[in-house]
């Protein structure tokens, strides 16, 4: 009796259980139409049943349902009531209705009624948290990211308004970039990953990763106080609403890049496809730590020379670009995977993804020039100091990985995300520099490089919801490591040495070999802490803000530069042109047997000094309180201040010693940066915004430093500065915007910025081929913002499916020349220029233009994008005396993504994405008065057609 009862209650069980696998679920969130905020308690009910639940403190509720087509019925106490119909639930599967938006009642029994399959994953979501925000913001979602096929975020923000990308990976807004943009993952700050610029790389974050990028572009008192063009957020993906599984792979066929015979590359490590150096690459020698053993003179007795042969031979023989020819084109990977599950009165949810891209560039002349005004001012035309000229090679591989997990209680919800990038970059040239001014010759360039860098991020977040979120905590706890890493950068220049053409190793003319290790190690802690508190004025809901954040980083910098130099007769190496030939066994120093014999040779030299290094922290603390005040249904001001405490400490040297820094505090400042935000909202959809703030712009590490900085690639050296001082700004913004259905919406605005001491990077008087920052006079920044999205029905109806998007920006800006520029400036005047006050302000475009039609029809699951990018000529780098300033050129950027989902619920998707359809080139020129612009930088990315296949699973 008792083996048939247990048998039976097995069976019982497992019934049940069958059953219940059978159930579906309905998820979806809540926001209030209002003001674009989570929901609390909203009741969300099968129509006519019990069955349902209650929103989070996110919004959102999850409840299951057997398989079925049911009616949802959704109601909040002075809220609309409002029916989705037609919702079908499938056994097993989760039914996502994405973000509901409920409106306050008019009346009290007033009801709507919508189909199920108007609720999509559409931007007005994203557009009602723009619409009801409390400062002047744009953004762009995950569903725009997969319509338009854009691969990282660097290419999907630049279809944001006033937004452009410049070198394919760092974000300007409103033409205002590197030091002037601040990136922030998850609200909180994030290292650069180039120790030659202020920016984040943008490219680095695929967008499979990221569910929202938001950027600010009016100052709020909860961001940090270095905001001047704007702040840009990159959100990555968190709770999911579903349950996910998706695939997708892409290959990209470009006719100037893949394929092509003469494509250079060299010997690299077993890992390089992975984009990790496997330690082939690694500093074999630390000068540093040498003590002035390895110095380049000339030894003198048996044991200096087997001890400069020893370390010799333990450099990489590979010193020649070598032709590999027919690179494969490019391709990318990616998988990710995401669920939530109930765990008694919890919710228990994860993310995890992967993205693997690898990809080739392969320009068959690359350019990089370098020009001067001709001594005389009668005469114009710009005469070259050095020109590089010739075919560069590139592999660029990148893996990326992240993991998140979060728990949801009714009241709070903690949330821990870890993010992994790794990224190689082996570069390979030969190039002709040409020399035309004091010593005038002709080299023939190899040149190696491998950049090997890795982000690596950890989040921690808590949300906490008391009195049905009339008071919310919330708190973030980050940490950033990150390194950067230049390995064995290899140069070769080879001069012709006499009459018979022979090719040879000459100091005096072409430079001597050498061989460069770059190393960075920066260290983020960041910390914060945010209290809301709602209150009521005249029965409308407003709220108090105040929170308190730190942020300490820490960068380590190093340059290992050796010289390659030879003892006795060059001749004796037959180099004949070779590289490879410098480190052959037989030719080193100190291999043959006696004194005598071993003093020919080749050997490493160092040249490290202690002004090749540095290390500096910076500590930021900030507070801030502020009020958003809602007076009337049409008009609400947000007021505030900011108070941030900020130093930075610096470790270093200059080049002659002059100057020796040992953890001193050289930038130290104590300021308050009030803001006031005022919003009237006439109509329902419409808003007429107005805002004021002071902020500041701060030097980086690597500007106030005393560092001279090669780039052996252009042949670009920069150096530091430290004796900047911060910049002071005035941002006034005024906007209008309208917003209507289906996620149209047109906005006007103008703009105005006033800077005290910008930074700005100037050329060196006489060599055209160093830049500095400078602090620079006062400037100012007007202008103007357009932005339309509609819908093309209003022509035909046949054109429901077609959405029009553009936006326009317009800038009018300069710097007044304080007296150093001016004197300079005046020196280089032409006969008959004259001279102006007032000049560009450095990387602000007179314009930006983005305009796109999207077709999306989801019945077929057939959609398309045509978009196109362009930016007004730049000042880039400004010029005094002798040396010209530089300019880009505008690159008209049209781009074509169409792809189309097909299977059983459309869970496969193949599309083609063809880029830079104009076939336009990449230029910046220097440029005088009365003389031909000539060529500073070129590059030419040709055309690149991409084939995509995903699958949800």
């Amino acid at each position: 009796m008792n083996i048939k009862l247990g048998v039976f209650t097995i069976a019982l069980v497992f019934v049940s259980s069958l059953l219940m696998a059978q159930k579906g679920t309905i998820r979806g969130k809540v926001i209030d139409n209002k003001t674009g905020e989570e929901m609390i308690g909203v009741s969300v009910v099968i129509d006519g049943t019990a069955n349902g639940a209650a929103t989070d403190l996110e919004g959102a509720f999850s409840f299951n349902a057997d398989p079925g087509t049911y009616d949802l019925k959704i109601s909040f106490i002075s809220f609309e009531t409002k029916i989705i119909k037609g919702i079908e639930v499938k056994p097993d599967e989760v039914t996502a209705l994405g973000t509901i938006r409920l409106g306050e009642s008019v009346e009290q029994m007033q009801e709507v009624v919508v189909k199920a399959k108007a609720i999509r994953e559409t931007e007005a979501a994203l557009l009602t948290v723009k619409k009801k925000s409390a400062n002047i913001m744009d953004g762009i979602s995950s569903e725009t990211f997969k319509l338009i096929g854009d691969s990282h975020a660097a290419t999907a923000v630049k279809r944001v308004s006033g937004v452009s990308i410049q070198d394919g990976q760092y974000v300007f807004v409103r033409g205002l970039g590197d030091r002037y943009t601040k990136t922030t993952l998850n609200r909180m700050n994030i290292p650069g990953l180039d120790p030659d610029k202020n920016a984040v790389q943008m490219d680095i974050f695929p967008t499979s990763l990221i569910n929202n990028i938001i950027v600010y572009k009016s100052f709020t008192p909860e961001l940090n106080a270095d905001f001047v063009g704007g702040t840009v957020d990159i959100e990555l993906k968190d709770f999911p609403s579903e349950k996910t599984s998706s695939f997708s792979f892409s290959t990209t066929y470009n006719p100037s890049m893949h394929f092509q015979s003469d494509f250079r590359s060299y010997q690299g490590g077993g890992l390089d496809f992975l984009g990790i150096d496997d330690g082939t690459r690694d500093l074999p020698y630390n000068a540093k730590l040498d003590g002035g053993k390895l110095q380049s003179t000339i030894p003198t007795d048996e044991q200096s020379i087997r001890f400069l042969s020893d370390v010799t031979r333990r450099f990489d023989s590979n010193m020649a670009a070598d032709v590999y020819g027919n690179n494969l084109p490019d391709m990318s990977a990616s998988y990710s995977r995401g669920n939530q599950f109930d765990i008694n009165t919890y919710k228990l949810g994860y993310n995890v993804a992967i993205n693997y891209n690898k990809s080739t560039s392969h320009y068959q002349n690359a350019i990089d020039g370098y020009y001067l005004r001709p001594q005389d001012a009668d005469e114009f035309e710009l005469i070259s100091d050095n020109i590089y000229e010739g075919p560069l090679s590139a592999r660029d591989t990148r893996l990326s990985g992240l993991a998140g997990l979060s728990l949801k209680t009714d009241a709070s919800k903690y949330s821990l995300k870890v993010l992994r990038i790794q990224n190689g970059i082996s570069r390979a040239g030969q190039r002709t520099r040409t020399a035309s001014l004091t010593n005038s010759y002709t080299a023939f360039l190899d040149n190696l490089e491998y950049t090997e860098r890795i982000m690596n991020n950890a989040t921690l977040n808590g949300t906490h919801s008391f009195n049905r979120g009339n008071f919310e905590i919330d708190w973030i706890l980050a940490s950033t490591f990150s390194t950067v890493e230049d390995k064995d950068v290899r140069i070769t220049p080879f001069t012709v040495a006499d009459d018979e053409g022979n090719l040879a190793i000459q100091s005096q003319e072409g430079g001597e070999s050498q061989r460069i290790w770059r190393l960075l190690d920066e260290q983020n802690y960041s910390g914060r802490v945010d209290f809301k508190k709602g209150f009521d004025i005249n029965g409308n809901e407003s709220k108090f803000n105040f929170g308190f954040s730190e942020d300490f980083k820490q960068r380590d910098y190093e340059i290992q530069d050796f010289g390659v130099d030879f003892f006795g007769s060059q001749n004796l190496l037959e180099l004949d042109g070779d590289a490879d030939r410098i480190f052959l066994p037989g030719n080193i120093i100190g291999e043959e047997e006696g004194i005598d014999d071993s003093r020919f040779g080749t050997y490493v030299g160092t040249r490290f000094t202690p002004s090749n290094a540095f290390n500096g922290s910076i500590n930021i603390i900030g507070a801030y309180v502020s009020s958003e005040l809602v007076f009337t249904d049409e008009i609400k001001a947000i007021v505030g201040v900011r108070s941030e405490k900020y130093d930075q400490f610096f470790t270093g040297q200059n080049q002659n010693g002059s100057r020796v820094f040992e953890d001193e505090n050289v930038l130290s400042s104590l300021k308050l940066f009030p803001s006031l935000n005022l919003t009237y909202s006439p109509f329902e959809n419409t808003n007429l915004r107005a805002s004021y703030s002071k902020t500041v712009a701060r030097p980086s590490f690597k500007e106030k430093s005393t560092l001279e900085i090669p780039d052996v690639l252009t042949g670009l050296t920069f150096i530091g500065n430290i004796d900047l001082i911060e910049t002071d700004i005035d941002n006034l913004d005024l906007r209008y915007e309208m917003f209507m259905s289906r996620g149209q919406t047109v906005s006007v605005g103008v703009f105005y910025k006033r800077f005290v001491n910008p930074i700005e990077l100037v050329r060196d008087d006489i060599q055209s081929d160093n830049v500095r920052p400078q602090n620079v006079g006062d400037g100012q920044i007007m202008g103007a913002e357009f932005e339309l999205r509609k819908n093309l029905a209003f022509i035909t109806p046949a054109l429901q499916n077609f959405l029009f998007k553009g936006n326009f920006t317009y800038a009018n800006s300069f710097i007044e020349r304080n007296e150093t520029e001016a004197e300079g400036t005046k020196n280089g005047l032409r006969t008959g220029e004259e001279y102006s006050d007032r000049r560009d302000f450095l990387g602000q475009p007179p314009y930006i233009a983005n305009v796109g039609i999207d077709y999306v029809d989801f019945e077929s699951g057939f959609e398309s994008s045509l978009a196109y990018n362009v930016q007004g000529p730049t000042l880039a780098i400004v010029g005094v005396n002798r040396t010209p300033s530089t300019y880009t050129v505008p690159f008209h950027s049209l781009n074509f993504n169409v792809s189309k989902a097909f299977g059983i619920d459309g869970k496969n998707k193949i599309g083609v994405r063809v880029d830079n359809i104009l076939g336009d080139v990449q230029e910046r020129v220097f440029s005088s008065f009365n003389a031909e612009d000539q060529i500073e930088f070129s590059r030419n990315p040709g055309r690149s057609f991409r084939i995509k296949y995903s699958r949800r699973f």
